[in-house]
Parts: C-alpha cells; sequence; structure tokens
C-alpha cells in the first residue's frame, strides 16, 4: 500500500505521533508499501523494509522518541529531520552467497541494517517484538543507526555541510583504495570506518562517524578507532618516495566533531559519553 491518511491510526501512540507533526513537521508513518520505502534510494539498492508489526509499533516508536531522538536538541530536529519517518520490523539487503537450492536457485543472505535514508524519508528497522529482550549493546547501536541515518540524510540534501577536510580524506580513499583489510572495520587503504568498497559517497561515510561519536563516550571511540593498529591507512609520500601513515580517521574524526560543535552548537562527546552510560 502507499501513503494515504494520516495519522494512520486512533491508538495512544498516534496522538503522539500526531504531536511529534505539530511540534517538529515529520510524518511518523508504519503502513507504507515498498515503492513508498524504495524511493531513490538508488545508490543503496538492493534495500528492503517490512511494515512495523502492529503489537509492537507502541513500544518502537516510543524507543525511537526516547533514545535516539531525544539525544538531539528540539532545533536540530526541527532543521535536519526528513519529511517522514517509517516504522519497520526490519530493513535488510541481499547478498548473493553463491550457493544453489536443489532447484538450481540462487541462495541469498538477508543482511541487516536498523535504519536508512531517502530521499526524504528516515526508516527506522526495529519495530518488532525483538525490541524488548535488546542487550545494552544492541540499544547503543540502535541510537547509533538512527544517528548515522539522520547525519546521513541531512548531509545528501545539503542541509549539513560535511567540512572540506573530511571531503578531502574520503576522496583520497576512493582514489587511492588499497592495501589489505585490517581489524574489523579499518582498511589499509584509507583506514576509513565500516567501508564496504570504494563507492560510498562522502555524506554515508561522514554519517558513520556521528554514528560511533553518539554511541560511545571519548574515550571509547579512542581505544577502539584511534590507535596506531586500527586508523592504519598509509598515504604516498613525495618526498621520500615511501607510503607513510596519513591517520586519515583521525584526521576526518576531528573534522566532524570541530563542525558540529562550532558550526552546530553540539558536543557530540556529550552525547556520547551519556549513550555509554546507558543500561
Amino acid at each position: 500500500m502507499g501513503f494515504g491518511e494520516f495519522p494512520q491510526g486512533n491508538a495512544s501512540y498516534d496522538r503522539e505521533i500526531v504531536e511529534f507533526y505539530d511540534k517538529y513537521g515529520v510524518q511518523v508513518l508504519y503502513r507504507f508499501g515498498e515503492v513508498d520505502f524504495r524511493w531513490n534510494i538508488t545508490e543503496y539498492i538492493p534495500y528492503y523494509a517490512v511494515e512495523a508489526e502492529t503489537s509492537s509499533i507502541g513500544e518502537g516508536w516510543n524507543f525511537l522518541k526516547e533514545n535516539c531522538l531525544s539525544i538531539w536538541s528540539d532545533d536540530f530536529l526541527r532543521k535536519y529531520m526528513p519529511y517522514r519517518i517509517l516504522l519497520a520490523s526490519e530493513i535488510y539487503s541481499l547478498k548473493d552467497t553463491y550457493e544453489y537450492d536443489d532447484e538450481g536457485n540462487k541462495i541469498y543472505q538477508k543482511i541487516p541494517k536498523k535504519a536508512m535514508y531517502g530521499l526524504n524519508h528516515l526508516t527506522f528497522g526495529a519495530v518488532n517484538s525483538r525490541l524488548s529482550s535488546l542487550s545494552v549493546e544492541e540499544k547503543k547501536e540502535l541510537i547509533g543507526e538512527v544517528a548515522f541515518a539522520i547525519a546521513g540524510y541531512a548531509a545528501s540534501k545539503g542541509k549539513i555541510e560535511v567540512p572540506e577536510k573530511f571531503q578531502t580524506y574520503h576522496d583520497d580513499y576512493i582514489n587511492n583504495a588499497g592495501g589489505d583489510y585490517e581489524g574489523e572495520w579499518g582498511y589499509n587503504g584509507g583506514g576509513c570506518l565500516e567501508y564496504r568498497d570504494g563507492g560510498m559517497d562522502y555524506y554515508y561515510d561522514f554519517g558513520l562517524f556521528v554514528k560511533y561519536l553518539v554511541m560511545m563516550s571519548k574515550e571509547e571511540f579512542e581505544n577502539r578507532f584511534l590507535t596506531e593498529e586500527f586508523d592504519c591507512g598509509t598515504q604516498y609520500d613525495s618526498v621520500s618516495g615511501n607510503s607513510v601513515k596519513g591517520y586519515p580517521i583521525r584526521n576526518k574524526y576531528e573534522a566532524v566533531i570541530e563542525y558540529f560543535q562550532n558550526t552546530l552548537g553540539i558536543d557530540l562527546h556529550e552525547i556520547g559519553a551519556r549513550t555509554s552510560q546507558l543500561h
């Protein structure tokens, strides 16, 4: 089904959703069709979303509102949120495992994603019966994923201006990718967070930094991502003729922190410190 009337019901959470719309100008929808979700997510196809489980809508909306959106100021939400939020029970992409079933059909593996942004919407993909049993770390991951989607959306629409310094280090990776994977996310050719391939645009990259910064305290982020072993990206030094460490993660991290603090008046480390204390 496509987008219809708003609100989409008359439950207590529908009244809260209307209040949210009146305050921020953002529609929250839990009934939508595939075309509504996939509209202009062209760079990230194939991604798919399944509508929210009806019995979990109230709990899912409350978690999103109280844990993921409340970390931002009212002014930030009014300026940088998309027009719609879709509540989904899951979001996933499909990975071809190159295996076949008994009838010779290819088997695809679902790769889950908890939040995604499109041309004018953000989708939250955890509105299901599993939400109530999530671990603390899984809850922190949800907070980070929603922050990624908000920042990635705002940057892609030009509402947030990704710092030139950040773009330069991102483009250096795209132009000079190479080397071996190091650790869980590090990449020896660019040292970037969660690079899946060389085609990631810089606002998606920017959103990933915001994701981890709002999930962790300053110390946790530094100990995980800014070590010599993880921030292992190198660059060519024309003077010596050798490859030297360029510390791209640290440079991009500093650019994100400075932009949010100096331009938006937001201390990402302060948000991360609060999230790290979640129980």
